[in-house]
């Protein structure tokens, strides 16, 4: 099966503004106490969970369950996971200003693994948007100002999650012919819901000493986490055009800038209050992610 042009297409944008969603609203969690590593075990549990619904979509044209295929399944879940842990510490540790840039970066390890893995060409016109594009993450989510200490720290695990997200998507578009879709999502990802128990002894309080609405938030922020990881996976393992895929996922940041101004006091997040100047490079930001966007078009 492969997908046409224009779903291509959509499925990461709409996956795009699925996560910008879904990060107002674990912001939100975040503010009524959950902290990252319990935001982190909820969403891992839900997406896992989610994804085993997959199994019911057997088109019968997946490969054999052989101990490599599995196993395969099983290292993509494995590295998706500790791109997530490392997301977590790059918050957590450093500035979420300094971090954001830095794991929009991913697009860049994407392309640079696309060709060393993959042997997929790269046209001029796809490596300049790439470039665009991590400059926009800059200018959308960066501040000219940082703690040096914090900013080491966003810059070490940021990378570190924008380079394991990469190898994520990579070796999914090589090895999910092995097992077939509907097989090698609900494995890879629901092996996620074994390695999240590693993040218990990092929680603060028990998790159900959270407050029942702030549960809520951080489960409906997961059911749409995966939501747009289901987008982003179906267009990687379909559309084969895993470099354009990520720069068209990473208009996020265009919506995180829209949502946040238009809806974000809604949800409690103060953003909007920015003065002009943090305005004006983050608007300039989403010209050039656009300017990306229209590179890579069909």
């Amino acid at each position: 099966m492969t997908l046409s042009p224009a779903v291509a297409t959509a499925l990461p944008l709409l996956s795009a503004f699925g996560y910008a969603v879904a990060a107002i609203i674990l912001k939100r969690a975040t503010e009524g106490g959950a902290g990252p590593w319990r935001i982190g075990f909820v969403v891992n549990l839900t997406m896992g969970a989610l994804f085993q619904l997959f199994w019911w979509f057997d088109d019968g044209q997946g490969g054999p369950f052989t101990v490599v295929a599995v196993l395969h399944a099983l290292i993509v879940g494995a590295v998706f996971f500790a791109g997530q842990y490392f997301t977590f510490l790059a918050l957590s540790r450093g500035d979420v200003s300094v971090a954001t840039p830095v794991l929009g970066a991913k697009v860049l390890f994407v392309a640079f693994l696309a060709v060393l893995v993959l042997g997929e060409p790269l046209t001029a016109s796809l490596w300049v948007a790439t470039l665009m594009t991590c400059v926009a993450m800059a200018l959308l989510g960066g501040e000219w100002r940082a703690d040096r200490a914090r900013m080491l720290s966003s810059l070490l695990y940021g990378g570190l999650a924008a380079g394991l997200f990469a190898t994520s998507d990579i070796l999914t578009q090589t090895w999910v012919g092995e097992l077939g879709m509907p097989h090698f999502a609900p494995l890879a990802f629901g092996a996620m819901l074994f390695y999240s128990w590693l993040l218990v002894p990092k929680f603060s309080q028990p998790l159900l000493a959270l407050p029942p609405r702030v549960l809520l938030w951080t489960l409906a922020g997961g059911i749409l986490l995966w939501l747009q990881c289901t987008g982003m996976v179906l267009a990687i393992s379909l559309a084969h055009e895993v470099t354009r895929t990520n720069i068209l996922y990473n208009t996020r940041g265009i919506w995180s800038v829209a949502l946040v101004w238009v809806v974000g006091h809604w949800f409690g997040n103060a953003e909007r209050s920015v003065g002009p100047a943090v305005m004006t490079r983050r608007l300039l930001g989403a010209a050039i992610l656009l300017g990306a966007v229209f590179l890579v078009r069909r």
